[in-house]
């Protein structure tokens, strides 16, 4: 017989194991569920905190660019006004066509520093003057080495060596292949025996019917390594010359020598061939030389009052009122203009 006290407590126990078990599990779940949801909680803040944070960074970037933004927009208003007072200054003085019926040739001794010649003939090449190059002038042309005055008394066939009748020629044959090369020895015979030993110049006394017209006096010295010729996108060499001729002699106080044996004697005798007002000495810093030398280019011009009437001086060509000083004098030329650095600005408006 079935005791159904039994049964009733079986089931009871039955239920009261479910409601203690699902007591017992929602609770643990529960526990879980809380601790995931405020880890969850807790990144997401301090993820939004991070984000703020970028974000403040951020803008504080932002404000520093547009700062500097700002800064150099002033800056460079600034600089514009300031070109604009600077156009205004030295447009009087600029080129404006005034050189586009020249050529010009630079002159350099080797001693100079070539990025300085560089920069001259850049210069120059902006205006429309007709670039004639750089002629460079070897130490050689001091005339010291017997061998070297051989060689140019063979080459300008001279009845003799000496110094003093290598030089005449020179000073005869250089300005007139530099301003006459048309005209180059065309009944000048008597001249040239005036100034050489036997005035037997070969056909440079006697006109160029026996001489290729690709050799002139200026050629000879660059087939003997006396000077080179840096034409590059310039006149070749054999064809330089003539009335419109403008010279920039660019030496240094190294180059003394040269200077005294034949750069100041090539002037001399351009000058004497009435050809003054057509050049500019500019004298530039001796590479590695005491600061002290710099200045005697321009004094020993200075000195020699037919020097100081025939060609205009400049010094600082690296400063911005020397490189204008330089442009200045090749325009006014043939006035004989003298630009220095002692003088403020060199003289070129206010200080």
């Amino acid at each position: 017989m079935i005791n159904l006290r039994y049964h009733i407590v079986s089931i009871a126990a039955v239920f009261l194991a479910l409601a203690i078990g699902l007591a017992l599990g929602s609770t643990f779940v529960d526990s879980v569920l809380v601790s995931n949801l405020e880890s969850r909680v807790d990144q997401l803040q301090a993820d939004t905190q991070d984000a703020i944070d970028r974000s403040a960074q951020a803008e504080a970037v932002r404000d520093e660019a547009l700062a500097a933004r700002d800064e150099a927009l002033a800056s460079v208003e600034g600089a514009r006004s300031e070109r604009f007072e600077v156009e205004d200054l030295v447009r009087p003085y600029l080129p404006q066509g005034r050189l586009s019926d020249t050529m010009t040739l630079v002159v350099a001794a080797e001693t100079v520093d070539p990025a300085t010649v560089a920069a001259i003939r850049d210069r120059i090449s902006a205006t429309e003057t007709q670039l004639g190059g750089v002629l460079w002038l070897s130490d050689d042309l001091r005339l010291d080495d017997e061998t070297v005055r051989t060689e140019i008394a063979e080459a300008y066939s001279l009845a003799g060596s000496s110094r003093a009748a290598v030089q005449r020629a020179l000073r005869f044959l250089v300005p007139q292949a530099l301003f006459r090369p048309a005209e180059a020895g065309s009944g000048a015979t008597a001249d040239v025996g005036a100034i050489t030993d036997a005035g037997a110049l070969d056909g440079f006394s006697r006109g160029f019917s026996s001489v290729p017209r690709t050799r002139t006096a200026l050629t000879v010295l660059r087939d003997l390594g006396l000077v080179s010729h840096d034409g590059t996108g310039a006149v070749a060499l054999h064809l330089l010359g003539g009335e419109g001729l403008r010279l920039v002699v660019v030496t240094d106080a190294a180059a003394a020598g040269l200077n005294e044996d034949f750069v100041f004697e090539l002037l001399r005798a351009i000058a004497d061939e009435g050809h003054d007002g057509t050049g500019v000495v500019v004298e530039v810093p001796a590479v590695g030389a005491a600061s002290a030398a710099y200045g005697a280019v321009t004094a020993r011009v200075q000195s020699d009052p037919l020097l100081w009437n025939s060609f205009s001086t400049v010094d600082q060509v690296h400063t911005f009122s020397g490189d204008l000083a330089l442009l200045v004098a090749l325009t006014k030329l043939p006035d004989v203009t003298h630009y220095s650095s002692s003088v403020v600005s060199h003289g070129l408006g206010p200080p």
